[in-house]
Order: C-alpha cells, then structure tokens, then sequence
C-alpha cells in the first residue's frame, strides 16, 4: 500500500493488505474455531448452526430472501486464512422471532410520614417485532488481538460501508448488543438471580433456546415491573455496564453516534447501543463511485479508505479492502496492489467510505499526515 506523504516530507510506514469478503462453506473449520472465542447468541459455538448461518449469509448476498430475513456474514481474510468475523442481521425484532428486551426506567419513592425519598431502578420485560438493523459476531483470532492496524476496527467499520451501499436494505435505527461482565464460567448473575427462577433453565441452556424463539420468556416472565433493589447488589452494580472486554467497542460506537437506549439483555443485563441509520458518520460518510483506476507512477495518494466492489451478480459479490485513494475527474483512483485484491476493472462501481484523521491514527498508532490533521 502506497504511504500517505506527511507535510514535512516523511512518509507513513506502509501497512499489510488485509480482504473483507463474505464467508463461504469452505471457511467453516475456521469459523468452528473462531465462535467457540466467544460462543455468542448471533454466532454459537455449534457447527449446524454455523452451517445455517453460512447458507442464510449466503443467500442474503444473492439477494435470495426478503430484506428482513437478511443475515450478512462477513470475514476477515489473511494469507487465505480466515481470522475475523462480523455480521449484519437486517431486523433484529420481527413477527416470527420479535427481539425481547428489559427497558430500564426509574420511579421515584417518597414517604411524608417517613421523609424518605428513593429513586428505584425498574426493568419492564418488552418485545419489538419492528425492530432495528442489528451488527454484531464481530470476532477476531486472539493472536491478532492488539495488532497495529486495530483489526477489530476494520471489522466493524465494514459493516458500515456495506450500509452505506445498500442503504435501501437496512431499517431506520441500528442497534449493538454489547456483553456485561460475565463470570469466569461465563454464566451471568443477572440470569442466575432473575431469569433462572422464572424458568429454572441454566444460562447456557436458556441462552440457546432462545436462538429459536423467546416465547419462554415471554409466557414465563413477569409483565410486570421488577424493582432491582430486590436483587443483589453485585447484580445491580452490572446492569447496563459494558464488560472490560467490550470497553473499547463502546468507545467506536460511541464516537461516530451511537448511545445507550436505557434497555438491557435479559439474559446477561448488557446495555443495547443505538443510533439514527442516517446519523451514524460511518454510513453518511460511504458513497458509490466510479472506479477511475490505479495510481500511475506520479501520483500521490490523498488518504485512506475502506474500498469495496459492487457485485449483485457476480460470484465475487462483495470484497473490501483498506487502501490508499486519489480523487480524480472521473471518480476514484486507488492504490494498484488494491485493485488486484478486489479485481477491479475500467469503470466499474466501487463503494467507498474515506476515513478521517483521527480513524487514521486510531488504525495506525502515528502522527497524522499533516494533510489529515483537521480532516
């Protein structure tokens, strides 16, 4: 990848190439391996479902199934090794299987007699069968973890281009369920002190059940409001708090738009961040564009950028990259190493989403190019 040139005439350290595509069947072993990491609702530690994850995924690109039965999986590609993953659930919340939340809310308590006042946390059990377009599986082989090019970040920022590019296909809101603090056994104390006595299930068992349906929890949970000073305080303390772990996801999605909607997983308490679909900087920030080909030996690239194709077609339907670009007359000019990973030709559309100074900084760890500093 062609460095960036600073002010000063120093350049940018070059960075390894790395290709997002969507995953395919023979990534399977690989993607075993990466969910038993983190064994999560969107992508279990379980090979069927990995099957008919991959399959729907599949089907998805292809345009196969109605936009609100869309599940995009994607996947992080290096050497030919599968490393990372993310995904795109198109509606997380519909008729057949509507998204279940607690919404935390407080009531206020006073007592003339006693001249006592309280402010009580309440969670109300709720369900949305309209619900947002969810991102989540985003999960990347630990011996990555902390790499210089902040992989994580490049995962998740591909989930953005692709809305950006298919705007059309994705609800209004978009939403992230991020985990708590889980115990070392990786069961949650909110369930083990709430749900578990609604339904005498294990977290593990109830966690997977409701990969299926959440009418369980629907016809065993109460409707009405539950007051959280009659729990433990050690499950109080972790209700709607991000895990260390997830620390840093916070941090992402908090600094291109999204907040905390005061509701929580029932299951583990953690905290659901949402933000306006056309609001969110990453999404505004992608457009389409002509591809105008790659830089010649004389030309200097501008910034950098999250590249990919736009193939409803094609058997490559969707492939991205991080790459240095150029604007030109007629579109985008990128850097060639670049153009061979995606198989760009002559004129053909690309999406693109430009990254700032401070993404650059964040992805890299060094000094801005100066031409980036006030981007």
């Amino acid at each position: 990848m062609r460095p960036v040139t600073n002010g000063a005439g120093d350049d940018r350290p070059e960075a390894t190439m790395f290709l997002l595509r969507e995953v395919h069947a023979g990534d399977l072993d690989a993607l075993e391996t990466l969910a038993s990491h983190l064994n999560t609702l969107n992508l279990p530690a379980h090979r069927p479902s990995l099957e008919a994850l991959v399959h729907k995924s599949h089907q998805s690109f292809g345009g196969e199934l109605p936009h609100p039965e869309r599940e995009y999986l994607f996947g992080l590609i290096v050497d030919g090794a599968l490393v990372g993953t993310c995904m795109i659930i198109a509606q997380h919340g519909t008729f057949e299987r509507p998204a279940v939340y607690f919404n935390v809310s407080k009531e206020q308590k006073y007592s003339r007699t006693l001249k006592k006042y309280f402010v009580h946390q309440v969670l109300q059990l709720s369900f949305t069968f309209d619900g947002a377009t969810e991102i989540g599986g985003l999960i990347l082989d630990p011996s990555l973890r902390g790499h210089p090019q902040k992989l994580g970040k490049l995962l998740s920022f591909v989930r953005f281009l692709f809305i950006g590019m298919y705007r059309d296909r994705f609800r209004d809101e978009i939403v992230a369920e991020l985990l708590p603090e889980l115990n070392p056994d990786g069961t949650s104390d909110l369930w083990e002190c709430l749900g578990h006595n609604f339904t005498e299930l294990p977290y593990e068992e109830a966690d997977k059940l409701s990969r299926e349906n959440v009418e369980f929890i629907r016809n065993l949970f109460p409707q009405t409001p539950i007051y959280t000073a009659l729990l433990p305080a050690h499950v109080r303390e972790k209700i709607g708090v991000v895990g260390a772990p997830s620390k840093p996801v916070e941090s992402m999605l908090r600094s291109i738009g999204f907040e905390w909607d005061h509701s929580i997983d029932p299951f583990d308490g953690g905290p659901s961040f949402v933000c306006r679909t056309d609001r969110c900087r990453m999404v505004t920030r992608t457009h389409r564009s002509p591809f105008s080909g790659p830089f010649g030996p004389e030309d200097h690239p501008e910034g950098y950028a999250l590249v990919a194709t736009a193939r409803p077609t094609k058997a490559a339907r969707f492939r991205a990259t991080l790459c240095t670009y150029r604007r030109s007359p007629t579109g985008y000019v990128i850097d060639p190493e670049a153009v061979a990973l995606l198989g760009l030709t002559a004129d053909e559309e690309i999406g693109i989403l430009p990254l700032s100074g401070q993404d650059i900084e964040d992805f890299y760890g060094l000094p801005l190019p100066t031409s980036l500093e006030h981007s």
